[in-house]
């Protein structure tokens, strides 16, 4: 993996089926160094340039069109249940402990009890599969979904790969259902691949559902996956309100009020939501995600805090080289990283620029999915 990493001013592309190397031009600012040819694609350096997906492997619109409309059809009709699920959160410790912190805590606590981490087994373990981030938006959930997908595991982002079934609803449909919470998206459409690891798995709309937030959602995924390993990539929760509320203008947390009736558990009509108040409900995120890991210590948790070094922790606790993990943020119609051979450098380094497309909010705005996502 490590000869496959180019240098640090290098960009990487993601499209479905190819691998595109960028190599930075003072000019031209972008320009295509090379490109591993697939079976189906002659040429796309002409598509890249303009920013555009290749015609052989377009997004069929009208689809997407169609679905759109069928979803928008049956929550007209009624057909869809769109009805608020109960929600809550723990208080916040008064010295909230970091994660490097918790992690010592929690594997002492899961030594007592005589159950083993990968990372300390000789030889060394995998992480249990299926691997879930519970990271909430803009907490590094695309560059956590490109680190494994470079570790060579079969992840989703935000859909269903190569559908237009949103991570979300699937959970959702099966936490209401009493299925297990991937049943019906749990494979690559295209490729028919069981999916290894999910990222980005709430959804913001009228159907509004996270697992870690809302009542139950945790115990849902332990139910059926009681060996999985859950993972929390925690961000500082003043640089991530910054980000947020630059995001699209704020896009995410307007949908977080309006129809998820976030970040207040009891809103009084007419309450104006601080960023002192997202700050509360992000770090309670955090407290309560700890509490169900020592409530479940038989699943494997791990928990790391965006920085510098984060890359080197991910590896360590994953097996999968820190040079794999890198500064990635959704385009247009692909994901553009920067991997990094040392330092990595901050995942939300352009926070505010209109490149800055991170996790699921402009998954779906860039890919015209359905204009609904939620990062």
């Amino acid at each position: 993996i490590d000869s496959l990493a180019p240098p640090a001013n290098d960009m990487l592309s993601w499209y479905p089926d190819e691998i595109v190397e960028w190599s930075v031009d003072p000019k031209t600012k972008r320009t295509p160094k090379k490109i591993k040819e697939n079976n189906s694609i002659k040429s796309i350096s002409t598509s890249i340039q303009s920013k555009t997906m290749p015609k052989e492997k377009n997004f069929n619109v009208t689809k997407i069109s169609r679905q759109k409309n069928k979803r928008a059809k049956a929550l007209k009709d009624d057909k869809v249940d769109t009805k608020r699920l109960p929600w809550s959160l723990p208080p916040i410790p008064k010295n909230q402990t970091s994660s490097e912190q918790f992690m010592k805590e929690l594997s002492a606590f899961k030594k007592t009890l005589d159950i083993p981490l990968p990372w300390e087994t000789t030889p060394r373990s995998n992480l249990p599969l299926p691997i879930i981030s519970l990271s909430l938006p803009k907490s590094a959930t695309t560059t956590t979904r490109m680190y494994f997908s470079c570790g060579n595991l079969t992840t989703a982002h935000t859909n269903r790969p190569f559908a237009t079934t949103r991570i979300g609803d699937c959970m959702r449909d099966n936490f209401l259902n009493g299925t297990s919470p991937f049943h019906g998206c749990e494979t690559n459409v295209r490729t028919n691949e069981v999916v290894n690891v999910w990222t980005d798995i709430g959804i913001p709309d009228d159907y509004c559902f996270y697992s870690s937030l809302h009542d139950g959602g945790l115990e849902h995924i332990a139910k059926f996956y009681p060996n999985a390993t859950l993972l929390l990539v925690v961000r500082d929760s003043e640089s991530w309100i910054a980000s947020t509320k630059k995001w699209a203008g704020g896009r995410l947390l307007r949908k977080w009020r309006d129809t998820c009736d976030f970040p207040l558990e009891k809103p009084v009509e007419g309450d104006k939501v601080s960023d002192r108040d997202w700050i509360d409900f992000y770090e309670a995120h955090t407290e309560k995600v700890r509490q169900f890991a020592k409530k479940y210590p038989q699943m494997t948790y791990v928990e790391v805090q965006l920085g510098d070094a984060t890359a080197n922790m991910m590896e360590f606790y994953s097996g999968i080289p820190h040079t794999c993990f890198g500064d990635c943020h959704p385009g247009k119609r692909h994901v553009r990283c920067g991997l990094h051979s040392e330092k990595p450098k901050d995942i939300d380094n352009n926070d505010g620029d209109e490149n800055d497309k991170d996790e699921s909010v402009s998954r779906d705005d860039d890919n015209d999915d359905d204009g609904n996502n939620d990062d």
